[in-house]
């Protein structure tokens, strides 16, 4: 069984039912709609053929990824600028091209900029250098030239802006989320623990508290505040691209080292994005250096490596999934490295107990999860075994799948006390067990414990 969960995008390159399929045909585990760019009549027509499938046993997580706060350029007619012109930043909802205006209709960010300061267009795709401020007009030197289009991404190099934790299309994404029932919703921006506090007071308000949240690393005060942040959150996202709006590239591996291991040790399940097969948008074959990057986050451990544009708007989709499976696979032939664990309790201290026993048995390792924090346990450990879970609620089978070494199955049973037998012949039954097959079956008697263990021989 491969360990490392596969995510991928939704968007035009994978909208038709076929390619869903293939797509998780070939080892995708849970799919990320992208509210910044997702077309509502697409996203519906995605879940119900993706929903669709759990009458066949299949159920695959979904993540709702909000936009966040994000500053974007107004109204303008694409222009090329290059390096060494001078361009103005102006505060209209249009900018004129024959003054190489950039309309950015925002005040709050004018109060923000100082001279000197390197402003970010399009994710750092185009730079330029804040000489004179003048009010509303900011007279700007390009460092690296491009085609300026409209609406595009607007920052300021290591600063953070102030602008709300949610806005008003975050709580329109936040509802489509609740009334379809999505399993995950992605936070953007997210500063500190109060921002991921906010959000789940939004979902408690609307009865929606068991979607899950997932914290995104992206900002400086992200990474000043992970460890608060990762305590606060259900699972963690590395978010590299827009880290290097905050970061000098040569400190990104760093970080995302820091956060993989922080994620880690308090069992928080972590993902890393952005660029993982970048070059496969517009080619059949990955680059050494993707195959190494990816290679890298596997042997550090992360629960699930996010393809973005790659399965979104790339041309070979599918076979970005194919390569970063193979790839993976190779990479797990090593354990993860061991991290020192925080905050353990009584319960995932037994955990670490079935896992070890596990090892030293060399059996496969059978759970019952009601609300899923037992496997949650079991995975933060990285068992060398297979782990298959069993839970009766389906939100929670769903959300399992992006988690590390589990496979997840729905009881539909009716026992009301631990259903091993059921199990066991249902594992049985799916060719995972077989004769002679040693096994651990571990469960709560009490919902939200770990505490009960039990050695089979098929």
């Amino acid at each position: 069984m491969r360990k490392t969960k596969i995510i991928a995008t939704l968007g035009p390159a994978c909208w038709d039912e076929s390619k869903i399929l293939r797509l998780i045909k070939e080892g995708v585990n849970g799919f990320r709609i992208n509210f910044s760019h997702a077309n509502r009549e697409e996203v519906l027509n995605s879940l119900r053929i993706i929903r669709g499938l759990e009458k066949k046993n299949v159920y695959i997580p979904i993540i709702g990824d909000l936009q966040g706060p994000v500053v974007r350029l107004g109204e303008v007619e694409d222009f090329e600028i290059s390096k060494g012109e001078t361009v103005y930043i102006v505060n209209r909802t249009k900018g004129n091209v024959d003054f190489k205006e950039i309309p950015l209709p925002d005040s709050k960010v004018y109060a923000e900029v100082s001279e000197g300061d390197i402003l970010l267009i399009e994710g750092g795709k185009i730079r330029l250098r804040a000489d004179v401020i003048e009010g509303d007009k900011i007279k700007c030197t390009v460092l690296t030239g491009g085609i300026i289009h409209k609406k595009k991404t607007f920052a300021i190099k290591g600063k953070d802006l102030p602008l709300p934790t949610i806005t008003e299309k975050d709580m329109e994404d936040i509802k489509f989320s609740i009334k379809y029932h999505l399993d995950y919703i992605g936070l953007s921006f997210v500063r500190d623990k109060g921002d991921i506090e906010t959000l789940r007071g939004i979902l408690r308000r609307n009865e929606a508290e068991d979607i899950k949240i997932i914290a995104k690393i992206e900002t400086k005060s992200a990474v000043d505040n992970l460890r608060e942040i990762v305590e606060a959150s259900d699972a963690v996202l590395v978010a590299r691209g827009d880290l290097a709006i905050y970061f000098e590239l040569e400190e990104i591996p760093e970080i995302q080292d820091e956060i993989v291991r922080i994620s880690r040790s308090y069992g928080k399940p972590v993902i890393l994005a952005t660029q993982i097969m970048e070059s496969m948008v517009n080619n059949p074959l990955p680059s050494r250096p993707e195959v190494l990057d990816v290679i890298n986050a596997v042997r550090e451990g992360v629960d699930a490596m996010l393809l973005a544009e790659e399965t979104a708007i790339g041309k070979y989709p599918v076979e970005s999934v194919i390569w970063l499976k193979k790839i993976i696979v190779k990479a797990e032939e090593k354990k993860p490295a061991k991290i020192e664990m925080m905050g353990e309790q009584i319960y995932d201290k037994f955990a670490r107990g079935v896992v070890i026993l596990s090892d030293l048995l060399q059996a496969k390792i059978i759970a019952f999860s009601r609300r899923g924090n037992t496997a949650r346990r079991l995975s933060r450990y990285r068992p060398k075994s297979d782990v298959y879970v069993f839970s009766p609620n389906i939100k929670v089978v769903r959300q399992l799948g992006i988690l590390w070494g589990l496979k997840a199955y729905l009881y539909k049973g009716e026992s009301e006390g631990i259903p091993l037998e059921d199990m066991v012949e249902e594992l049985k039954r799916q060719g995972e067990l077989s004769y002679g097959d040693l096994a651990i079956a571990t469960a709560g008697l009490k919902e939200g414990t770990t505490d009960i263990i039990r050695i089979i021989r098929v």
